[in-house]
């Protein structure tokens, strides 16, 4: 009996034992994947992405919540998605990314939609659901250049695919060619030579070319002079009947070719054939959930719902403050920009950002104008604390510039992406202007 309490508690002491090697022995509960933060975006132009709740700088509608991811999609069969950088399964081309929304749904109960995971009214567990954003995909499908048209819908691709042809490529916002009967209702022609009189700001063409749709209606078609390469091509284009006319300006430095498959290495999206520099893509969250029901857009696309876009609507998908990392080679102004910590480096920083925007106007390298524009943008948001600093006389110098730098960053932001020069060149003179201005407010406190 003495010995009792010493067996209890040796007996007590092995089953704690057994017990925590038995836990040990147990799978570990399976850890959440981390969601992808929620943003902020405009339900009219799904392309404006910010970091914080606010309103639209295009529309000033208020800005509505949505999670972004990456995935990689087939340009040819887009109901082939992944979360991770491949081949298609159906025709071997090399996957692009994307951008996407991320949802949660329940496959056995149709209209569920959350923002948010968990479990489906059976008890099932809900999946992931990735969504291909309208304006998405900005990949060039026939190795030329990429632009947006204004209307905010359509988007066009221009190819030189050889000498004395120019070749142009009409889609819908998720990047699908137009039906051969709708691209037939688009009037176009390509100006390989006209002048521009900044006095009157009047354009006269000298030699263009009606472009028509190709026998296999995928596109529209010009025989064109032979030119010298590099070489300047206007493409000036009418969508659909009643639409006004916008241009699209193209500058090859090569002749064009169609990616074979699986010809670009993994991880990395072909540049366009004709740009002086690969732009970088635009960033998105990168935590990709390993469960997924991929959604292709719907098969067929009609008018997009309210008003359209301004001329000059920009695919504005990046999150505030952010750049994504250049292709190998690229220019190293196209890297993530750090914030120097003197009011002097701020300064200094948007006069190099300002140059390389011009540079990248010269080259006809539009797609990647919106890297510096970003970056002077928020070397001004930067700056704006520093006001407080500055005389009276300065600071009504001073805000007003940071202001504009601003607004003018979104505007070359989406005269880019149009592809328009003459836009891209005043949007450039008003920004550099605007910088002048910022440089002479803060010249006496630096």
């Amino acid at each position: 009996m003495g010995r009792t309490p010493g067996l209890r508690a040796l007996t007590l002491l092995l089953l704690l034992l057994l017990a925590s090697a038995a836990a040990a022995q147990r799978p570990a509960a399976p850890v959440q994947a981390r969601l992808p933060p929620i943003s902020m975006t405009c339900p009219m132009h799904p392309d404006v992405v910010e970091s914080r709740p606010g309103s639209c700088p295009l529309c000033k509608m208020a800005l509505v919540p949505v999670r972004l991811d990456s995935a990689w999609m087939c340009p040819i069969h887009t109901t082939v998605m992944s979360d991770e950088e491949g081949t298609c399964r159906i025709c071997r081309r090399q996957l692009m990314q994307v951008r996407v929304a991320v949802t949660w749904t329940c496959l056995a109960q149709p209209g569920i939609e959350r923002m948010e995971p968990g479990s489906c009214p059976d008890g099932s567990a809900m999946i992931v659901r990735r969504t291909l954003r309208p304006h998405g995909n900005h990949n060039p499908q026939h190795g030329g250049q990429f632009f947006m048209a204004p209307d905010n819908w359509h988007h066009l691709e221009g190819t030189y695919p050889r000498d004395r042809v120019f070749r142009l490529y009409v889609y819908d916002d998720y990047a699908r060619a137009l039906s051969a009967a709708d691209l037939k209702r688009v009037q176009a022609r390509v100006v390989t030579r006209e002048t521009f009189d900044p006095a009157t700001r009047k354009t006269t063409e000298i030699t263009s070319f009606p472009l028509r749709v190709s026998g296999n209606g995928a596109y529209l078609e010009a025989r064109i002079d032979a030119v010298k390469l590099p070489a300047e091509m206007t493409a000036k284009v009418t969508i659909k009947p009643g639409a006004p006319e916008h241009r699209f300006d193209f500058t090859f430095r090569r002749i064009t070719r169609e990616p074979p498959p699986t010809a670009a290495a993994p991880g990395r999206t072909p540049a366009a054939a004709g740009a002086a520099t690969a732009a970088p893509a635009r960033p998105a969250p990168a935590n990709s959930p390993a469960t997924t029901a991929a959604s292709a857009p719907p098969a067929t696309a009609g008018t997009p719902p309210g008003q359209p876009a301004a001329a000059g609507a920009a695919d504005t998908a990046t999150t505030a403050g952010a750049t994504a990392e250049p292709s190998p080679g690229a220019d190293p102004l196209l890297a993530p920009l750090q914030i120097p910590g003197t009011m002097a480096g701020i300064v200094e920083q948007l006069k190099v950002r300002d140059a390389a925007i011009g540079e990248l106007i010269r080259q006809g390298n539009f797609a990647a104008v919106w890297v510096p524009a970003f970056h002077a943008k928020d070397l001004a948001i930067a700056l704006e604390p520093h006001l407080a600093h500055l005389p009276p006389d300065a600071r009504e110098i001073g805000e007003p510039a940071l202001q504009r730098v601003v607004r003018l960053a979104w505007l070359l932001d989406a005269f880019g992406d149009v592809g328009n020069r003459q836009q891209l060149e005043g949007g450039h003179a008003e920004l550099s202007a605007a910088i002048a201005d910022v440089v002479k407010a803060f010249a006496e406190v630096q």
